[in-house]
């Protein structure tokens, strides 16, 4: 299946109708679903592919992507395979140097990139999409631009499936750092972040239900250290130029931000970003986060820009 473009050219389609018209890709884990929307102008300042966090669905991040199409850019996203697929022509080299669901789902996404032609693409990964993202940039780095990691998975060294899985669990409490305080106003409760924490516990059950044993060995492979992405990030900046960012949260349980300070390193990337608030609010708060990494986009690829003009 090759799509040359998508159809919205003269703005005829909302978003809502865009989100529900997803389509089928056969990819390695299976059968994906994948939207692609264009804002209702028919105009787009560059495409941005979102990859998501483990356990979680476009149902999820419904809102995020809406934002991100408001930011007048071409979204795309999917919904990783449960079942099925055929690894058998994955790289053996690969095989042997990434975990295999990590190399399953970043699979996954060189194949949506390949049936839609897509080059040159700017992503936003968040959670585990973080080591999707760059082990599937570790096998294409020419189909990738710049790239953002909210939360980041494979950022902290060593890590434990239990710690994970408390980490996880952590989630169930707002953050601290949401409240207000003498510097700060409060991120206040909005009705986005109810709906996205109402959906994200329903769409997680349906993710586990619908092949326990994938989603539990996605969730071991997040401790793999054949995972930890902070020498791949080091590689594609610096050898492949592509633009890297981290954007972390303070209250982040899952993958706290001291160990991710500990362990990133300023030859790694062009910017790393702190923000208030916990791991998820990329989908909670769209309208500050999902924005701020598309500005984080915007300026390392001005930066890069300005670069290549100042080069002899």
């Amino acid at each position: 299946m090759k799509e040359p473009r998508p159809g919205n050219l003269e703005g005829d389609r909302s978003f809502e109708e865009q989100f529900a018209d997803k389509k089928q890709f056969k990819v390695a884990g299976g059968t994906a679903e994948v939207v692609d929307i264009t804002p209702t102008s028919g105009e787009t300042d560059g495409q941005v592919f979102f990859a998501p966090a483990w356990g979680c669905t476009l149902e999820v991040y419904k809102p995020a992507l809406q934002t991100l199409v408001g930011e007048n850019v071409r979204a795309i996203s999917l919904d990783h395979p449960r079942r099925g697929g055929d690894m058998s022509s994955a790289p053996e080299e690969a095989v042997e140097k990434y975990p295999y669901e990590t190399l399953r789902r970043a699979l996954n996404i060189t194949g949506v990139f390949e049936q839609k032609n897509m080059e040159k693409v700017d992503a936003i990964a968040h959670s585990a999409g973080a080591s999707d993202v760059v082990v599937a940039a570790m096998l294409h780095s020419e189909r990738f631009r710049n790239i953002i990691l909210y939360g980041g998975a494979g950022l902290i060294g060593k890590d434990g499936f239990i710690r994970l899985m408390k980490g996880f669990a952590g989630q169930s409490k707002r953050a601290e750092s949401l409240k207000g305080t003498e510097k700060f106003p409060e991120i206040s409760v909005t009705e986005t972040e109810k709906e996205v924490a109402a959906k994200a516990a329903k769409e997680a059950l349906k993710y586990f239900a619908a092949n326990p044993v994938r989603a539990l060995k996605e969730a071991y492979a997040l401790t793999d250290e054949k995972g930890q992405i902070l020498d791949m990030l080091r590689y594609l900046h610096n050898e492949k130029g592509i633009g890297i960012g981290i954007i972390h949260a303070v209250d982040d349980p899952v993958f706290p931000m001291d160990k991710v300070q500990d362990m990133v390193k300023g030859d790694m990337i062009d910017g790393f970003f702190s923000v208030r608030g916990g791991h998820g609010e990329i989908g909670n708060h769209p309208e500050r986060y999902m924005v701020a990494a598309k500005k984080m986009l915007d300026a390392i690829e001005k930066k890069k820009e300005e670069r290549r003009r100042m080069a002899p």
